[in-house]
């Protein structure tokens, strides 16, 4: 269900950016003149069809799922929303708010003095705003659409293939490290280049407009993916029909009980001050008791039943379990996708909350002295956002489909060497 959800959203989101550069590209000038009529026309074109778009996209996720439970429904349209609001940032909403954020100051109209730390803390504002309003409306939009289509479905029992990819479970799995990496790497930075503005512009509004946004929109990313874990685990735990199976739901429960305290400690390690921010300790009591609720699942619920399992015999089946699980019965193009999905996890919470905006705060250092000299820089700005968020999601899925397939020939190659000898 997951994976189909997730498939749809990536189409989505390809969808509604193809639809919007053309409208974007026919009025240049959306933000250097964006008092001009037809700039305004474009522009609420573009969101206008990007919100039918994302319901659209979250109706045929919740349809084509297999499922006629309106809470799956709306929750596969979420996602599947999400998906696309995601995808038009790493091509779209990045680089259009980097642009967005530091032409202001070239508008003949602007009687504001801009001033350099200005400029930065518009740009980390701008960037992560596109970001939340892309992800969070999409994700909301899609629910809507979702919602809606679970109307006219016929009553049925929802029908899990084991056989396909566990998507959900290994994405959250992957999403909450990386989540965490992006947190930590966050705070280590911003603040830093908050430590270092303040030290040269004396301005102490620095912390607040260059630190909170990459954090918020880590932690949220963080919040969901650890949610949608917790979540997860307890569904396996009632789908799972053999030992193997459940280790890999314990697996997934020992990282929903080290994800909140480990972020604790990291964050504590890197900047004991940042406790004193009341959102970040909302999340990180949050994710907390979440690790509770991991552990509670694990004790009560997934230890007893991985116990009621017939342990494999002493020699070889004991050691494939032990070293291979089940992978010797996986299917190689299924594996491709689950690495398709996990490879995007892996890297997406670092790209939006760090790297964009990191070339958008480069894209301002051209410094360009004229309206065509923007839109000239801006074209390059469009072309490295989007080559730098595939290319890192590409770069790790051919490595995470590399050692995978690696895995899967040592798994069969293992199993079938010792079924020959028995």
């Amino acid at each position: 269900m997951s994976t189909r959800a997730g498939f749809i959203g990536l189409l989505t989101g390809l969808v509604a950016t193809i639809i919007i550069y053309p409208l974007f590209l026919a009025s240049p000038d959306v933000f250097l003149q964006p008092r001009l009529l037809d700039s305004r026309i474009n522009v609420w074109i573009a969101i206008s069809l990007m919100m039918v778009l994302m319901v659209v996209g979250g109706y045929l996720a919740g349809r084509w799922s297999g499922t006629a439970n309106p809470v799956r429904c709306t929750a596969l349209g979420a996602l599947a929303g999400g998906v696309a609001g995601i995808i038009l940032f790493y091509l779209w909403g990045a680089a259009t708010a980097g642009l967005a954020s530091w032409v202001a100051p070239f508008e003949p109209a602007t009687t504001v003095k801009i001033t350099q730390i200005n400029i930065i803390s518009m740009i980390i504002q701008q960037t992560l705003g596109m970001f939340f309003l892309l992800y969070l409306g999409g994700g909301g939009l899609g629910a809507l659409g979702g919602w809606l289509s679970c109307f006219k479905q016929p009553v049925r029992v929802d029908v899990f293939d084991k056989s396909a990819p566990q998507m959900a479970m290994n994405l959250s799995i992957t999403a909450v490290p990386a989540s965490i990496f992006a947190v930590v790497l966050a705070a280590y930075f911003f603040s830093r280049l908050s430590a270092l503005t303040i030290r040269q512009t004396g301005q102490a509004i620095a912390d607040s407009t260059i630190v909170n946004p990459p954090l918020a929109a880590s932690l949220l990313i963080l919040i969901i993916s650890h949610f949608a874990l917790t979540l997860v685990t307890v569904h396996e735990t009632r789908q799972a029909e053999h030992r193997c199976g459940m280790d890999e739901v314990k697996m997934a429960a020992y990282v929903g009980i080290g994800a909140g305290p480990l972020l604790a400690l990291l964050l504590f390690l890197i900047n004991v001050d940042i406790f004193q921010k009341p959102f970040i300790l909302a999340a990180l009591l949050t994710s907390i008791v979440k690790s509770l609720k991991s552990l509670h699942t694990l004790l009560k619920y997934i230890l007893p039943k991985r116990a009621s399992f017939p342990a494999p015999r002493e020699g070889w089946q004991k050691t494939e379990a032990k070293w291979f699980g089940t992978i010797a019965a996986s299917h190689g193009p299924r594996l491709v996708l689950l690495c398709i999905g996990c490879g995007w996890a892996m890297v997406m919470p670092l790209y939006v909350s760090v790297l964009s905006v990191l070339i958008n705060l480069s894209g301002s250092l051209a410094k360009p002295t004229s309206a065509p000299a923007v839109v000239e820089v801006t074209r390059g700005l469009y072309l490295t956002q989007a080559l730098v968020s595939v290319g890192l999601a590409m770069a790790s899925i051919l490595l995470l489909i590399t050692i995978y397939l690696l895995y899967l020939n040592l798994g069969r190659w293992f199993s079938k060497r010792n079924t020959c000898q028995s």
